[in-house]
């Protein structure tokens, strides 16, 4: 498609400025239909997605005849979606971003993507993620890095990173996204989007399986939005049935009543935010004192230093459980050829851990998780960075650098968000700063176990106070079309 056709069909577009909510109400007014969405999307993604390299596999064909069924009038029907290459799809490539996986092709699809389905989204494509989802970057071997659409120079951050850049250049308006460290908030955060990290237990089985040796289940899936009401409705439709938490409604509207907020602004390795985060996540805590909340200075209730080498030793587990399947599944090697050398030297310290460690690493994540709980006895929620600093450099994170040399970048970056995957409890990126080359820069809100009420309802004070809908990057469908 030759550049003039694509800002033409740019151009013509009426969807793209509209969430998944707005777009869902033309459908079932039968203003639209779900072809002319799937079309829209599916121009979007050829005029845009090639220097950004966000969606890695495209669902066209199986998207048209699903677009050509009656719509229903379920919440998101005839709504156009991306999902991240970690989670399975029946019929659908299912790589993880792994090199020994390349061919392998999803065979069902687990009840939290039956929930995409019942919800009437039609999905269009897969997005980018690092190999397993196992750094703050999206550079993978196999399908190569995914650029931020701010600046194509910087990265998208992690692991969801595919998702996060495909929203924010207008893709999609919803997309799916997964975190077990912070991998929906860091690619909310370097983006410009929405992002909820769900409590766990809230959603579906997605076919994650179960840790081992007692440690706790991080990884959880949900979606990355330009809006606050997307994401509230998508949580509402893939919460599991028998969820051990309080059922939650669909959250509508701003909260009404006055929050006491811990502000917490060194990382849990005891190091301050770089200077220009750190300008922004004051800034929302003086917007949340402007509309009437309470933000006190406050500290980690825990030991920061144990709590992440604890969960560390239980992220080198996790690479050490992807090999261990991969392998098994395909019957290729644990070798250079087949897995990047972060993969392979993350799992080769997981492997060695001793029973001694493991359990020591489980009682550390258990102790900091009550004392989360009894913080959030004091304070409704906590406000902090998301990262430590603005967007890097592409390459910055490279997984063939040395090792130790990642492991401390990661480490460094990535000092906010890892604790509430241990302890289970829901948290947020909220898009509301931007530094002076025009990047943007999350601020992270956490709360109690199940409190996902409260943090929509903060998140849509936020949101009228300071809207960022409208803000698009240089490279966004909207931006291209002028």
């Amino acid at each position: 498609m030759s550049e003039t056709l694509e800002r033409g069909a740019l151009a013509a577009d009426p969807f793209v400025r509209l969430d998944a909510t707005a777009q869902a109400e033309l459908v079932r007014g039968r203003e639209v239909n779900p072809v002319e969405l799937v079309e829209a999307a599916i121009a979007r993604i050829e005029a845009v997605n090639g220097p950004l390299n966000a969606v890695t596999h495209k669902l066209y064909d199986q998207a048209r005849a699903r677009a050509a069924q009656p719509a229903g009038d379920s919440a998101f029907a005839g709504v156009p979606f991306l999902i991240k290459d970690l989670l399975p799809v029946a019929g659908a490539p299912n790589t993880s971003s792994c090199r020994g996986l390349k061919d392998n092709i999803g065979q069902v699809d687990p009840p939290y993507v039956q929930a995409f389905y019942a919800a009437g989204l039609i999905p269009v494509g897969l997005t980018n993620t690092p190999e397993f989802g196992l750094i703050d970057a999206t550079e993978p071997a196999l399908y190569g890095a995914t650029h931020n659409p701010w600046d194509l120079s910087r990265s998208p951050a992690g692991s969801s990173g595919g998702s996060g850049a495909a929203v924010a250049a207008g893709l999609t308006a919803m997309a799916h996204a997964s975190d077990g460290g912070g991998s929906i908030r860091l690619p909310a955060c370097n983006n410009g989007v929405f992002g909820v990290k769900p409590s766990r237990g809230r959603n579906r089985a997605s076919g994650f399986p179960e840790m081992p040796y007692d440690l706790p289940n991080v990884a959880v899936d949900h979606v990355l939005t330009r809006s606050v009401r997307d994401s509230a409705r998508m949580l509402t439709l893939t919460e599991d049935p028998e969820t051990p938490l309080e059922r939650l409604p669909f959250v509508e509207r701003p909260l009404g009543r006055k929050l006491k907020i811990a502000f917490i602004r060194d990382g849990t390795n005891g190091l301050p935010p770089s200077a220009e985060v750190d300008a922004a996540v004051q800034a929302t805590a003086r917007l949340c004192e402007s509309l009437g909340h309470v933000v006190e200075p406050a500290a980690w209730p825990f030991s920061g230093d144990a709590v992440m080498a604890a969960f560390l030793d239980e992220w080198t587990v996790l690479a050490a459980g992807a090999v261990a399947q991969t392998t098994a599944v395909t019957g290729c090697t644990a070798s250079p050829e087949n897995f990047e050398p972060w993969t392979l030297a993350l799992a080769e310290r997981g492997a060695a851990l001793t029973p001694e460690r493991l359990a020591q690493a489980v009682a550390t994540l258990r102790e900091a998780t009550v004392a989360l709980t009894r913080f959030f006895e004091t304070y409704d929620a906590v406000l902090s960075p998301v990262l430590r600093h603005p967007p890097k450099k592409l390459g910055d994170h490279a997984t063939d650098q040395p090792f130790q040399n990642l492991w401390d970048k990661a480490v460094d970056n990535v000092a906010y968000t890892p604790v509430f995957n241990a302890s289970g409890m829901p948290a947020m990126s909220v898009p509301l700063g931007w530094t002076a080359d025009g990047l943007p820069v999350g601020s992270h809100f956490a709360t109690r176990l199940g409190g996902e009420a409260l943090l929509f309802g903060l998140a849509y004070q936020l949101e009228a106070a300071q809207p960022w809908a409208d803000k698009w990057p240089p490279h966004s469908a909207p931006m291209l079309a002028r």
